[in-house]
């Protein structure tokens, strides 16, 4: 029989463990207080226990018996709190939905990240995921994954949560192009390399690579030009609005605007490469990337290089070739499918008179199910379930045309720990009240005493 004494040990345990999570989420991230403690192995073994020790004590007390009810209810509903967690652990997961005004999507972007790879040759690919959470105290991974019965150790060290992109010229280099972004109070290069894409202070920019959608700024003829999906303006020059879609000459030094973004380019394409150097910064910025130390191992051959880490949803990959074999390895989200559609028919933002601060926002939709269609309005506040997933409004697009959904898909696990929280209410009401419970003869001799 486990003793009180030894479940009053692990009580402790675990509040000592609460607190030092929370000390960790202030001074870290919640990533790091989630991988250290929260998601740890030795913390659920510790609910485990506590759980087990629950159960025991309602045969040790014979809590089944009339007269201690209110007591059995509260063991009980700890058993379904921790049911639920368990099933919202390893079960649930949810994601961010974006959709633009008119269009449907089924995909989400995943919450968790996970450690991505992808391994080919010239007959077959393998995706392998892995769900580990990087962060400053928590990123020393060790794995395999196999390739055509040949087993590769991944290690992973050597993290910096902060890293700055430095721009080194070289003539044997890449050629890049440098957008400079203005702001009230400073500057930011941000340099492209040809055929690539990248997220520049919202939208998308892309250099010698036309992707329908972004800004693609391409050569011709030794001239630079810029073909843009929103309305580019001009701003140190008497020119019109130049409408969407509309392809023009992009001016070295002229400074540009599109929806909230100005920005200019100080020459023309040049060559080099980018190098990563860690900054001493105590923030968790979301402006600079973090960096990790890859190792690849087979027999005695040994594969070193480094990869970015986003802060944000986009993933980074980086891609190697490692005996022969073409390697692609990123962290980040992963997408989750829906089994059906949603339509974002229209958004709508209220504005406070005067002001261009938004007071509300909503947004209407269809889902969109084989033969079923069924209408919403979702707003902050609300939620819509259909088929046990939850849709929560969570934001929108800065042009005002496109709504942002959190997508929670978790019944049994949110419907158990909310009966848990049930029971556990109703559990502490009668337990105050009830005759032969310890607080009611508590009460009783502390009345006694006073009169």
């Amino acid at each position: 029989m486990i003793k009180t004494r030894f479940f009053s040990i692990l009580i402790i345990i675990y509040v000592f463990s609460l607190a030092i999570a929370t000390y960790i989420e202030k001074i870290y991230s919640t990533d790091t207080a989630q991988a250290v403690i929260y998601h740890s192995k030795w913390f659920e073994f510790i609910m485990l226990l506590l759980i087990i020790n629950i159960i025991l004590n309602i045969k040790k007390y014979k809590l089944f018996s009339f007269k201690k009810w209110p007591i059995l209810i509260l063991h009980i509903s700890f058993i379904f709190i921790f049911l639920g967690g368990v099933i919202s652990r390893y079960i649930g997961y949810n994601g961010i939905l974006s959709i633009r005004e008119g269009e449907k999507s089924n995909y989400l972007i995943s919450n968790k990240k996970y450690l991505q790879i992808y391994i080919s040759d010239n007959n077959k690919c393998i995706f392998y995921k892995k769900n580990y959470i990087i962060s400053y105290l928590h990123n020393n991974y060790k794995g395999f994954f196999s390739f055509k019965k040949n087993k590769i150790l991944l290690k992973l060290t050597n993290y910096f949560r902060n890293v700055k992109e430095i721009f080194i010229p070289d003539n044997l280099g890449k050629k890049y192009i440098n957008i400079i972004t203005v702001s009230k109070d400073r500057s930011q290069n941000n340099y492209l390399k040809s055929g690539k894409i990248k997220n520049i202070g919202g939208p998308y920019f892309s250099f010698n690579k036309h992707v329908k959608g972004v800004i693609n700024i391409f050569e011709l003829k030794d001239k630079l030009f810029i073909e843009t999906p929103l309305n580019l303006e001009i701003l140190n020059k008497n020119h019109n609005n130049l409408k969407n879609q509309l392809i023009s000459e992009l001016e070295i030094s002229s400074l540009y605007q599109i929806d909230k973004i100005k920005f200019f380019l100080n020459k023309k394409p040049f060559l080099g490469k980018i190098e990563y150097f860690p900054i001493n910064t105590n923030s968790n910025s979301l402006e600079y990337p973090s960096s990790i130390t890859a190792i690849l191992y087979k027999n005695n051959k040994i594969k070193k290089f480094n990869f970015l880490i986003n802060k944000k949803s986009t993933l980074i990959k980086k891609n190697i070739n490692f005996l022969g074999k073409n390697i692609s390895i990123g962290y980040g989200p992963i997408i989750l499918y829906l089994p059906f559609y949603v339509k974002l028919i229209k958004f709508l933002l209220d504005k406070y008179p005067g002001s261009s601060q938004p007071s509300s926002f909503r947004s209407q939709l269809q889902i969109l199910d084989k033969k079923i269609i069924k209408n919403y309005n979702i707003y902050m506040n609300s939620i819509i379930n259909y088929k046990g997933y939850r849709f929560f409004q969570s934001g929108y697009n800065s042009d005002e045309k496109g709504t942002i959904l959190y997508v929670s898909h978790d019944f049994w696990g949110y419907n158990l720990s909310y009966l848990g929280y049930l029971i556990l209410i109703i559990g502490m009401f009668f337990t105050s009240f009830c005759k032969g419970t310890r607080f009611f003869k508590l009460k009783s001799k502390l009345k006694n005493n006073l009169f």
